[in-house]
C-alpha cells in the first residue's frame, strides 16, 4: 500500500506531523511473489515522497526487536515531528518463535505533544528559532490556542506563503532535524572477534542467518564477526567506517538483487564491500546458504 500513498509521507514532512509507517516487504515489482520474502524496499523507504525532508528508518530482526524498535520509532517521530519507517518483511511476519516476556519495567514515556501554549503570545505552529528545528507542537482541538497548518509552504503561524525568504528559512528549519536524528541514531551491534578475517554486515531478518553462518565458520576455524544494523537511516558513517576497517574482508548480506544497503554503506563510509551476498528468489536467507555461497567464491 505504501506505493499508492507516498504523497502522505511528503505531507508529514512539510506539516511536521509525527507518523510511524510499518513497511512489510515482499518481492516486487507490482504484486511480485506476494507470499514470499525480500528486502527490496529500503530505497523506497529512504526516498519515497517528493521534496527533501528528514526521516528515520528502523529494521527489526525478531519479535523482541519489533517491540523495542516500535516504541523507539514513536518516540523519534514525536521528538522530531516527522515520518519514521519500520522495515520488516514477510519472513519475520510469518515466523513463529518462542520469545521471553517483554520487559515493561523502567520504561520512560515516549515524547508527546504539548497540551497548552508556552506563553500568552499567539501560537505559531512553525515558529522559527527553536533548537534543532523542532517547534512546540499543539494538537488541534486539545488546546484553547488556534492551531493553523498547511500542506503548502507556510509562514511560522501556518498560513500559505510564496515568500522566498520564508521558504528558505522553513526548509533550513526542517532539514535541521537531521542533526538530531543523526545524534539519536542506534549504532550497529558488533558480535565476534575484534579483528576478524571476515565481517558480515546485515540488517533486518538477515541478521539471524549471519549469526548462524558465523557459528558454522567458527567451527571451520575461520575468524569471523557480525555487524548488525537495526537503524538503516541515518547512519553514523564515521563509527561504521572504523568498524568496517577492522576486518580483512567485508560481506554484506541482504535479500534483494541490487545491494541497496551495500550502496548506502558505501555512500556513507566510502568503503565498498568486498562481496555482496544477495538472495532474491523469495526464499529466506539461511546460514547454510551463506556458507555455500562463500565456498563457491573461495572466500573461506
Amino acid at each position: 500500500g505504501l506505493a499508492l500513498m507516498s504523497e502522505g509521507v511528503s505531507l508529514s514532512g512539510i506539516t511536521e506531523t509525527p507518523v510511524v509507517i510499518v513497511l512489510a516487504q515482499r518481492p516486487g515489482p507490482a504484486t511480485g511473489l506476494p507470499t514470499r520474502t525480500e528486502q527490496g524496499d529500503l530505497d523506497l523507504a529512504r526516498f519515497c515522497g517528493h521534496g527533501e525532508f528528514p526521516r528515520a528508518i528502523l529494521a527489526p530482526d525478531s519479535p523482541a526487536s519489533c517491540f523495542e524498535l516500535a516504541r523507539h520509532a514513536f518516540d523519534l517521530a514525536e521528538r522530531f515531528q516527522g515520518p519514521v519507517f519500520i522495515l520488516t518483511d514477510q519472513f519475520l511476519a510469518d515466523s513463529v518463535r518462542n520469545t521471553p516476556c517483554f520487559d515493561f519495567s523502567n520504561r520512560t514515556q515516549p515524547a508527546s505533544p504539548l497540551l497548552y501554549p508556552l506563553d500568552s503570545q499567539p501560537y505559531q505552529r512553525y515558529a522559527l528559532g527553536h533548537e534543532g528545528g523542532v517547534s512546540p507542537r499543539l494538537v488541534p482541538g486539545f488546546s484553547k490556542a488556534l492551531v493553523v497548518t498547511d500542506s503548502d509552504e507556510h509562514t511560522p503561524d501556518g498560513h500559505l506563503t510564496e515568500d522566498h525568504g520564508i521558504r528558505v528559512a522553513m526548509q533550513k528549519k526542517r532539514m535541521a532535524k537531521e542533526r538530531g536524528l543523526h545524534k539519536a541514531s542506534i549504532l550497529p551491534q558488533w558480535d565476534g572477534e575484534d579483528d576478524p578475517h571476515l565481517l558480515f554486515l546485515s540488517w533486518g531478518s538477515s541478521s539471524g542467518a549471519c549469526r548462524e553462518a558465523a557459528h558454522l565458520l567458527q567451527e571451520r576455524k575461520t575468524s569471523v564477526a557480525t555487524l548488525h544494523f537495526s537503524q538503516l537511516w541515518p547512519v553514523n558513517g564515521e563509527v561504521v567506517r572504523r568498524q568496517m576497517q577492522k576486518a580483512m574482508h567485508r560481506v554484506v548480506v541482504e535479500s534483494n538483487s541490487t545491494g541497496q544497503f551495500a550502496r548506502l554503506l558505501f555512500e556513507q563510509t566510502g568503503i565498498c564491500a568486498d562481496r555482496t551476498l544477495l538472495r532474491f528468489d523469495g526464499l529466506p536467507i539461511s546460514g547454510g546458504w551463506i556458507v555455500e555461497e562463500l565456498l563457491k567464491e573461495e572466500l573461506v
